[in-house]
């Protein structure tokens, strides 16, 4: 539902108009514009990212010196996107300290800013929910006005495959900072709308940030319990596993995982799939 908001109020430019009617189907003025090579509503303008957004790169500690290592300073890497698969990333699966921080030239991000990698692959972006920073694959993004955040992550996300095509390089290809830059925007000229639209948008994602969490601590429940109750080395009582088991059950219809939970006089147990889920 958010991305098809986005998608219809500022790809298909049919937001309401102070009627309440979609804005270009019902006749709204358009111009054509040179750089984004296509039409948007009249007074609405286009600039570089860099003046959308500062433009930070990350960086490694030394691996050498284990003291960089273990803090409490979140730091992510491409692969934390790419096993996380989720709209927002608030840990990765290493922290460093802040020697390991101080030893490097990573750039410390506020809460909500978009972090974009940008080598190996091209192309994973996420909204930090925690202040963070990250490795040398990523070139992330702090808006001067943090309100517009979730418009710069779903902006991103929509052109990720012009941006794809600035990566240069021979063994992979990277996309630069400078290129970054001077990468269109559009800006909304409709402010009114904007807010309206932010607004709704903040709503849906509290909601998402929300059952991520959820998730992941199903998720931990699921890693820690469930060889223990299938080995009977745990047990649980009827109506708590109840309770456990609809949680599970509901984990995995969302996740599009076969789940069966047995229990008759004698036996309480779960079944594994041969792919590997539990049936």
């Amino acid at each position: 539902m958010a991305k098809q908001l986005y998608d219809y109020w500022f790809v298909q430019f049919d937001f309401p108009n102070e009627e309440g009617k979609p804005y270009k189907s019902s006749g709204g003025a358009m111009v054509y514009n040179e750089r984004l090579k296509r039409e948007v509503p009249i007074g609405w303008e286009v600039e570089n990212l860099i003046d959308f957004a500062e433009i930070k790169n990350g960086a490694t500690p030394s691996t050498a010196d284990e003291a960089n290592y273990g803090g409490d300073i979140v730091w992510i890497t491409p692969k934390d996107l790419s096993d996380q698969q989720s709209k927002f990333v608030y840990q990765g699966e290493r922290n460093i300290t802040k020697q390991g921080f101080n030893s490097c030239s990573t750039s410390m991000l506020p809460t909500n800013s978009i972090l974009m990698s940008s080598r190996a692959p091209i192309g994973l972006v996420s909204i930090a929910k925690h202040e963070a920073c990250t490795n040398q694959g990523f070139k992330s993004f702090i808006p001067k006005s943090i309100s517009d955040s979730i418009y710069l992550y779903y902006y991103i996300k929509h052109h990720i495959k012009q941006i794809e095509q600035l990566g240069t390089g021979t063994t992979f290809k990277e996309v630069s900072r400078d290129d970054l830059c001077k990468f269109p925007i559009l800006t909304i000229g409709a402010k009114d709308i904007y807010v309206q639209w932010i607004e709704l948008q903040n709503g849906i994602a509290d909601k998402q940030l929300a059952l991520t969490k959820e998730i992941v601590a199903l998720t931990k429940q699921r890693d820690e319990l469930l060889p223990l109750l299938m080995n009977g080395q745990a047990t649980v009582n009827y109506h708590l596993s109840v309770l456990f088991i609809t949680k599970i059950m509901l984990y995995y219809k969302e996740t599009n995982i076969n789940f069966r939970y047995e229990r008759n006089n004698n036996t309480k147990r779960f079944r594994w799939n041969e792919s590997g889920s539990v049936s």
